[in-house]
């Protein structure tokens, strides 16, 4: 099994989850957005769930692993929602022209959007190769890369001293401090393409579709067209948009399921 030491990984990405979000979500915990609570919710527990499969197959809790497994079919539609819960949140403060979203709203927004395309990809193939133990295994460790950069970036404006945000005077350090998390995000995954090439198809597309979000953030996120369009979204209705995210999510689960059966089926057939 690939990634023996990936729980600790999973450990040490929580905890810096909570060192980059405290100042701005955990310690306003009661004003923040909806959206944001949902978001956190259900990406802390898809990440928790991950650390403990890798935990459970390494250690040989295989019925352990397989029903983690099953839960991660239901949590997944959740985790779609509260990715797109967080983006409809912040389309909302940019509207209302917040301080900070007026300048970075419609820029993080190509951000959050790719990763919600990047994820579900990441998670098809996931249960698509579900037998395939080391392109499994990668495809599954890959669905929290891309979320290095908020909170790397996070803890790089929040505690490292030159690009620290005191207020709104600041804010033009923050996107100096997403360029670096994303910097440090593209080296670590590549960093873990170079262990194994053979299999690094998974980080390969990470890392691409990382580096994407890059020159979006500096491109696209600029746009007068595309800051109207985000703010446009504020305006739409929440509900059928979390539901059709849900069904979208459903989806993922049903074809990936599906594919990996296919996928089976073909491989018996060539042995027999």
């Amino acid at each position: 099994m690939p990634y023996r030491t990936a729980p600790y990984w999973i450990v040490a990405l929580l905890v810096l989850t909570a060192v980059g979000f405290w100042p701005s979500y955990f310690a306003v915990l009661g004003s923040a957005p909806w959206g944001f609570h949902l978001h956190g919710i259900t990406a802390t527990a898809w990440i928790v769930l991950l650390g403990v499969q890798s935990w459970s197959i390494h250690h040989r809790h295989n019925a352990l692993h397989r029903a983690l497994g099953i839960a991660s079919l239901a949590l997944y539609p959740l985790f779609l929602a509260g990715g797109i819960a967080v983006v409809l949140s912040m389309a909302a403060a940019t509207a209302a022209d917040d301080v900070f979203y007026r300048i970075y709203g419609s820029r993080l927004a190509t951000m959050d959007i790719t990763s919600v395309i990047l994820l579900g990809y990441l998670y098809y193939k996931a249960l698509a190769d579900r037998k395939r133990v080391q392109l499994h295994a990668r495809w599954l460790l890959s669905t929290p890369l891309p979320l290095l950069v908020p909170i790397v970036g996070r803890v790089i404006s929040h505690w490292t001293p030159g690009l620290m945000m005191h207020g709104p005077q600041d804010f033009p350090l923050f996107a100096w401090a997403v360029r670096i998390a994303g910097v440090i995000a593209l080296a670590f995954t590549a960093w873990l393409y170079c262990t194994a090439p053979r299999h690094g198809r998974p980080f390969l597309i990470t890392g691409l579709a990382i580096a994407g979000q890059a020159v979006l953030f500096d491109t696209l996120g600029f746009l007068p067209g595309w800051d109207a369009a985000y703010r446009a979204i504020a305006g739409m209705p929440i509900l059928p948009l979390l539901l059709a995210a849900l069904i979208v999510g459903a989806a993922i689960d049903w074809f990936g399921w599906q594919a990996g059966m296919r996928r089976n089926r073909r491989s018996a057939f060539n042995t027999g």
